[in-house]
């Protein structure tokens, strides 16, 4: 694998949409949250392990870019693992035999003191037997349960312990450790059938929180025994340019031209009090302004938004893909979403982004949004759809607005049809698709307009 050149498209993922509802709708758009820069030392046994390690937050991503991940692990940054490897643990419920585990650092941290600490801190809590941890010691067990890899001779365990060693058998200990305990979040998946072939149905949130990994086994079961993903857009390999170009004006003129200016002057309140430069987006169209602000307005910092783009489903799904060489389909395409926003008449992209901008300045503006945004990923965590399509029907907007009545509809409908497409393929076959979860959990949309071509369509619990 050529973990550097994947690595340029992977470190640079941002997503985003339309206002809070677009995240389930299903639009990305580049944000100005930027990845750390340069390239990070990743090995290649280690990039599908940190894939998934990384969306727990019990590292940060910087760690990858300041010359040390291939080094030997600080008692700093020993200290700080351990510490959010146990706070994800703790969100698993169990309860603890010693509340002050702690672990001693003044020492070289060897490969062995690694091993033994993350059983330390897995058999500090009262588990079910099924854990099985009382019948080995703590290298033979970590290496039974797969969490250690290689024979006992060949684990060198007095050698110091890299960061990267670290961080990869520390993400496996969560993922075993959820696994056996049949915790993880539950998404919203359904399975739809035909004859031999199958599609699994995965709601996105197009931005994430790390509440949301590890995902349950059965959700990534399904991936895995898919032969290919299918995504409304491939945002990490699509050429965006052409949505780019639809973004800025070509004429000559720039956003004083086209707005009112009280327009104008409420966008240079609401850059000012998100402590950007006034001129920041002079020369592009009100619906690129709106679809930037509208996710830059959830987070205070910047390192969040590239948490929440780093954890969102879509880019998990389609980084997955490609580290196991799993095909990617399109069900739209960059031209077509970028249409449907720059096509709007100016008019109309000038309202929406009044709307916007008069949340961004009122007092509670922001929270609010962060709130609503939030709610959408625990009851994407809980695996509840019922919730999730009350909060969408509840919202004025949702239900009758214009913006997000251009983003349903027709495309859903056309969604359905490539579905069946699928279904009735020839032979057997099986394809997991992600797309908002909107499209899925809103009566008429795809899950129910594949019911009445006569599919079987089950909700996965």
């Amino acid at each position: 694998m050529q973990v550097n050149k994947h690595w340029g498209k992977l470190g640079r993922i941002a997503s985003t949409g339309l206002l809070s509802l677009t995240l389930l709708l299903g639009y990305v758009f580049p944000v100005h949250a930027e990845a750390p820069s340069g390239t990070p030392s990743i090995s290649s046994w280690s990039i599908e392990t940190l894939n998934e390690g990384e969306k727990y937050g019990i590292y940060p991503l910087n760690w990858y870019y300041d010359g040390s991940f291939q080094g030997a692990i600080t008692a700093e940054k020993f200290q700080s693992l351990m510490k959010s490897t146990g706070e994800k643990l703790d969100q698993l419920g169990f309860d603890k035999k010693d509340a002050a585990l702690s672990f001693k650092t003044d020492q070289v941290i060897t490969r062995e003191t690694v091993i033994t600490s993350l059983h330390t801190l897995l058999a500090n809590y009262k588990l079910p037997a099924s854990f099985g941890l009382a019948d080995q010691q703590p290298v033979d067990y970590m290496s039974a349960k797969g969490i250690v890899k290689g024979t006992k001779a060949g684990l060198e365990l007095n050698k110091p312990s890299t960061v990267e060693q670290a961080a990869v058998m520390a993400s496996r200990l969560v993922e075993y450790a959820y696994d056996t305990a049949g915790a993880g979040a539950k998404g919203l998946m359904w399975k739809v059938t035909n004859g031999e072939n199958t599609l699994y149905l995965l709601g996105s949130v197009h931005l994430g929180i790390t509440d949301m990994y590890p995902m349950e086994k059965s959700i990534r079961d399904a991936f895995q025994a898919s032969e290919d993903l299918w995504v409304e857009v491939d945002i990490v390999n699509s050429d965006m340019s052409y949505f780019a170009s639809k973004m800025v004006y070509d004429d000559g003129t720039t956003l004083k031209d086209h707005v009112s200016e009280d327009t104008y002057k409420k966008l240079e309140k609401a850059l000012e009090k998100m402590g950007m430069p006034a001129g920041t987006f002079d020369g592009y169209k009100p619906f690129a302004i709106t679809t930037s602000l509208s996710t830059l307005s959830y987070y205070e910092a910047p390192e969040e938004q590239l948490i929440a783009s780093n954890t969102g489903i879509d880019s998990y799904f389609i980084t997955k893909a490609m580290l196991s060489g799993k095909p990617i389909n399109e069900l739209e395409s960059i031209k077509l979403q970028a249409d449907l926003f720059a096509d709007v008449p100016a008019s109309e992209q000038e309202a929406e982004l009044n709307t916007l901008l008069d949340a961004i300045l009122s007092e509670d503006g922001n929270q609010k949004a962060a709130d609503y945004l939030k709610q959408m990923q625990l009851y994407w965590v809980k695996g509840d759809r019922e919730g999730l399509a009350e909060l969408l029907s509840a919202d004025e907007q949702f239900a009758s607005g214009e913006t997000n009545q251009r983003l349903i509809g027709e495309r859903d409908k056309n969604m359905a049809k490539k579905l069946a497409e699928l279904l009735e393929q020839e032979g057997k076959h099986t394809s997991f698709v992600v797309v908002g979860s909107a499209h899925y959990v809103v009566k008429g949309m795809v899950v129910d307009l594949l019911k009445e071509k006569g599919y079987d369509v089950q909700f996965v619990q």
